[in-house]
């Protein structure tokens, strides 16, 4: 079975855009501990709901960025490559 190999720019983005799902999940849950003005323990406590709502948030990220790659790919404009992918692709037929 073959392995499947990320590349590491695309590991980082992956990982950045997981990073602000969960700061963007933290900052709602320090918004409401604040607004019900509820005790400090509770961002501790409430730390599952959080990695729930970061995992929401994630999920929605990845649905937006399928749609605007698919809608690019329906009007012709392709995502670009990166060089070593290009430079692999001409190799390929060569």
């Amino acid at each position: 079975m073959p392995t499947i190999h990320i590349p590491d720019q695309r590991l980082r983005s992956e990982l950045i855009s997981l990073l602000v799902c969960f700061l963007i999940a933290n900052a709602l849950n320090v918004y409401a501990i604040i607004h019900y003005e509820s005790p400090a323990i509770e961002l501790i406590s409430s730390i599952l709901y959080v990695l729930m709502a970061t995992a929401v948030l994630y999920a929605v990220w990845v649905v937006i960025r399928l749609l605007a790659y698919g809608f690019l790919y329906l009007i012709g404009r392709r995502p670009r490559r990166n060089n070593r992918q290009r430079i692999h692709r001409l190799y390929r037929f060569i």
